[in-house]
């Protein structure tokens, strides 16, 4: 089962509140480590509680035919969802799901 988004929003608020205190005692050095430790956690947070393996949880904004036809297939598919930079930004707009779509387009003809 995974984390809700109360549940997330929560854990990264108690993240935040963290950092706060520990720069008041900890020099900036170490708190810069501290908040790149913080970014991962957050990061990892969506694929808390998601199945291992390719069968993990869909990219959001992702259709459930190129999830099908070309996420599973995806070495960049994580049970948290995609890896890739630009599906994080422009969910369907990566190049093996731009491929698929040509290709269907080209069948078509």
């Amino acid at each position: 089962m995974s984390l809700t988004n109360e549940e997330k929003g929560i854990i990264q608020e108690a993240l935040s509140v963290y950092l706060q205190l520990v720069s008041q005692q900890v020099p900036p050095q170490q708190v810069q480590q501290l908040a790149q430790v913080a970014q991962g956690i957050i990061k990892k947070l969506d694929s808390v509680g998601a199945p291992s393996g390719k069968n993990g949880n869909k990219p959001s904004g992702i259709t459930d035919e190129w999830y099908k036809q070309v996420c599973l297939k995806c070495d960049k598919l994580t049970p948290g969802g995609c890896s890739d930079k630009v599906t994080e930004k422009f969910p369907g707009k990566c190049d093996p799901i731009l491929h698929y779509e040509r290709q269907k387009i080209l069948k078509k003809k």
